[in-house]
């Protein structure tokens, strides 16, 4: 919003300093910092006056995970709707609201947000484990469905814009490249200036190999983007299960994301990096900085002991955030480095389970998902927190290294 009113630098002079993608990523952090800040406290107190706190046990055999599910029995959950809501305020107020990426992230949050509500209350009204499985993946199918149908005409949207409008300045193409590769020429200082724009539509991309190679999807993304952000989803919802271990390492992939949408959105970055040019990512960039910054207001009041839990409300909301993070920047196997912890956390559910089908009732960890495995072998909880963390930030940072690498 306040992008917007940075366009009328004449009537409001000093707000022409919003107008710089870098400033509001800073302010969006900021802003979704604060905002947690001043809304936890009362959230907190209202989920204790209506009673909407962690059931304890489940009693599924997993004693250890038991005991210290009892021991947090109580403990106030659904802290995912103070943190969707910061995000969304700072969001609002400066993502340009004239971009369609920026409503588009918006809504995968607020959906997937709903998907994690219903869960959640489920579980504390009914006294159940939560919505049957079939239901809830059916909903998040449903929405990740709008999202890839969306994410689509986005993509439509600007390679005709940009191709049709700059038919008439291109001299010539890149040889042996994709007909969305063009040189840009800039006549600013210095003068002269040309850049290879790789633009970004539809193409699944590969680490460690060029962009020319990447397979363009067509139609067929959108059940990519379905993929995805449900993979994503649930592999931040195994994730939480301890004490500031899914708001920390969400912090830590937002801050990743964060740089790689920023370098995306600029001409000049993407060329020289020979990665895909994404317009308008560098709202993505904003919005990564608000996650950010939510996540970190929202660690104050979940690290150990935890006052509020985010529940499946925030967790699922963050993972379809992750998501479209990935899919807007066109970076999606890098997923599995920025986020490896929740890559990890998910696999070992699912060997978990297949080992116990396949393998005649045999185990491959003590216990899943991946962190109570460590908390059976006598790891207190603040020390896998803190390692996860520890791994989670090697490899955003690795993920970021492999950029440069083609």
């Amino acid at each position: 919003m306040l992008k917007y009113l940075a366009n009328y630098q004449d009537h409001f002079g000093p707000l022409r300093l919003f107008d710089y993608a870098s400033t509001r990523v800073v302010m969006a952090a900021i802003t979704s910092f604060i905002a947690m800040m001043l809304v936890m406290p009362p959230l907190i107190r209202w989920l204790k006056r209506k009673k909407f706190g962690e059931t304890g046990a489940k009693g599924d055999g997993a004693h250890i995970v038991d005991a210290m599910r009892d021991s947090k029995k109580g403990t106030p959950t659904m802290g995912g709707l103070g943190l969707v809501a910061c995000i969304v305020l700072a969001v609002i107020l400066w993502c340009d609201p004239g971009e369609y990426r920026t409503w588009l992230m918006l809504f995968g949050l607020i959906s997937f947000a709903v998907v994690g509500f219903l869960d959640d209350r489920t579980k504390i009204f009914k006294g159940a484990k939560g919505t049957p499985l079939w239901v809830k993946l059916s909903i998040q199918i449903g929405a990740a469905l709008a999202c890839g149908i969306a994410l689509y005409l986005i993509n439509e949207h600007y390679f005709h814009l940009l191709i049709d409008t700059d038919q008439l300045q291109i001299q010539d193409r890149p040889a042996g490249t994709p007909p969305e590769f063009y040189k840009k020429h800039f006549p600013h200082d210095p003068p002269g200036v040309v850049y290879t724009v790789r633009l970004a539509v539809h193409q699944l991309v590969f680490p460690l190999m060029k962009v020319e190679y990447g397979i363009s999807l067509g139609i067929f993304s959108i059940v990519w983007v379905v993929l995805v952000m449900t993979s994503c989803a649930n592999g931040v919802n195994f994730t939480d299960g301890m004490d500031g271990l899914a708001a920390g390492t969400m912090f830590i992939a937002a801050l990743a994301f964060m740089v790689i949408a920023y370098v995306t959105s600029r001409v000049d970055t993407a060329d020289y990096l020979k990665i895909l040019f994404v317009p308008a990512s560098q709202e993505v960039a904003v919005f990564c900085a608000a996650v950010a910054g939510a996540c970190l207001g929202f660690l104050w009041f979940n690290c150990a002991p935890a006052e509020v839990f985010m529940g499946d409300t925030g967790s699922q909301a963050l993972g379809g955030a992750l998501g479209l993070m990935a899919l807007n920047t066109m970076q999606e196997f890098l997923l599995a480095l920025v986020g490896f912890i929740f890559v990890i956390e998910a696999g070992s559910v699912a060997l978990q389970i297949a080992s116990y089908r396949l393998r005649g009732g045999k185990r491959i960890f003590l216990c899943a998902p991946l962190h109570h495995h460590f908390q059976y072998k006598g790891w207190p909880e603040s020390k896998i927190v803190l390692r996860f963390w520890i791994v989670a930030a090697l490899a955003a940072l690795i993920a970021l290294a492999t950029l440069k690498l083609h």
